[in-house]
């Protein structure tokens, strides 16, 4: 899986495969072209720049229509009276137009599937360097810098702050006392953990209230992976991450950082639909993964986002093919959803403008990064979804493939099932977990970095659960 193809260059004979084979497709295959595919340069790591995500979304729109039966779900969702989200901690979320679907070709046969929103977001397409002493160092290897962090250019002076300023009472009032003005503060990550903030915001409480710093360096063990979650709003000064191997006694520092805020950037989830074969049911079971990724960092430095998370739309993609032809008495809705790079700002909109009525949701099932080895497979379950999971234990263990090791984790807003959750709909969520995740929001999460390993198996539980 490590050839790259330009957008929509694997189209053509993802449908001469489906239609070799009526009865059987060959799913795996499939998927595999479809996660290849949107993880190709072409897709610019599927965000604003280049139009990756439109893209990505005509892509996706395009399998969905060549699947027999699917639909759009819920062909009135553009005119109806949408409404904000405010989910807490994370950006508001305002109803938007169609935005740069505006001017694509052919924008009639996509909008219908289209649910529009914006928001704002802070971009990095332009310069991204540091050098330390005179040493460059490697962007994504050495350092990444933190989404809401500003412009910044030139030279300026390293201070090291010691962990005993590094308190609730001493953090602000010592970078703060004026004499940072021209420098980048090195801080320690851990003892900047030890700050008291709510986990799901901890860098304005503190980071925040500095206004007299040029820069902060948060110096952990490890590089810190890149995120887009808070890019909704810009501190004072830029924020940089680095690792172990940056130095504890260098004295000048110099950044070139071009960062851009977008005040409402859109964005567009998709929402498809299979009936099932008993039109009375009011019951339906809800597929959904996020389609997006975390485009760029600095213009050298692409994120293709092959599991995180081409490889959940590829899943579902598969299974859409499958129910096509498996029809169960209840319709199966199928969302992709934009922005959860954003942090799950497509799901929580969703959740306050949703195609079908969320109380007719059986079961909500989300796949996030599921192109990893080994026998890992990672669960969160909300209330309503416990009885499902033991199911899924159970059929994980009946012999028809080697069993995963089942992890219940916490039930948490680390993926868009959050948002569902939150709301009553009984969710669950995979993931696989392997030797791959050590490219976890890095350019190294690419087609060739993934393991196809884990698809028959998980394939085979999903389509077993439902039926």
């Amino acid at each position: 899986m490590k050839t790259q193809v330009s957008p929509f260059g694997g189209f053509l004979f993802l449908l001469m495969l489906m239609a070799a084979s009526c009865n059987q497709p060959d799913y795996k295959t499939y998927y595999d072209g479809i996660v290849v595919e949107l993880s190709s340069d072409g897709y610019s790591g599927r965000s604003l720049y280049g139009n990756g995500d439109i893209k990505a979304a005509r892509y996706i729109i395009d399998c969905l229509s060549s699947i027999d039966g699917i639909v759009p779900a819920g062909t009135d969702v553009q005119q109806r009276e949408c409404f904000p989200a405010f989910p807490e901690y994370k950006s508001e979320v305002y109803p938007a137009g169609f935005g740069r679907w505006e001017n694509e070709p052919e924008a009639g046969k996509y909008l219908p599937y289209l649910q529009s929103f914006q928001f704002p977001m802070n971009v990095m397409r332009g310069d991204m360097s540091v050098s330390v002493d005179g040493k460059p160092l490697r962007a994504t290897f050495d350092f990444t810098v933190k989404e809401f962090s500003p412009s910044s250019n030139g030279e300026y002076k390293l201070v090291y702050i010691p962990d005993d300023k590094i308190t609730d009472d001493d953090f602000v009032k010592t970078i703060n006392n004026g004499e940072y003005s021209d420098s980048f503060v090195v801080v320690s990550w851990s003892q900047y953990l030890t700050l008291s903030a709510h986990p799901f915001e901890r860098y304005i409480p503190f980071l925040g209230k500095l206004d007299k710093v040029a820069g902060v360096v948060l110096k952990g063990d490890d590089l810190f992976p890149y995120f887009k979650a808070r890019s909704y709003y810009n501190l004072n000064m830029p924020v940089i991450m680095v690792n172990e191997d940056f130095p504890s006694d260098a004295k000048s520092i110099e950044v070139h950082i071009d960062s851009e805020m977008i005040p409402a950037r859109d964005a567009h989830n998709i929402v498809a639909w299979l009936p099932g074969t008993d039109p009375d049911s009011e019951e339906h079971v809800t597929f959904i993964a996020h389609y997006d990724h975390l485009g760029m960092m600095g213009r050298d430095n692409i994120y293709p986002g092959a599991n995180d998370n081409a490889s959940g739309v590829a899943m579902i993609l598969a299974l859409a093919q499958y129910y096509s032809i498996n029809r169960p008495e209840y319709g199966i809705e199928f969302i992709f959803l934009d922005a959860e790079e954003a942090n799950l700002l497509g799901a929580f909109y969703y959740c306050e403008n949703p195609a079908l009525p969320l109380d007719g949701i059986k079961l909500l099932i989300n796949m996030d990064m599921v192109a990893d080895n080994g026998d890992h497979l990672a669960t969160e379950a909300s209330g309503g979804a416990m009885e499902m999971l033991r199911q899924i234990r159970a059929l994980n263990e009946d012999g028809t493939f080697p069993p995963f090791d089942v992890a219940l984790q916490d039930f948490s807003d680390n993926s868009d099932h959050y948002a569902f959750g939150m709301k009553g709909v009984p969710s669950i969520y995979f993931s696989t977990e392997g030797d791959y995740y050590a490219h976890y929001h890095t350019p190294r999460d690419n087609a060739g970095n993934i393991s196809n390993e884990n698809f028959d198996r998980l394939f085979s539980i999903v389509t077993r659960l439902v039926k």
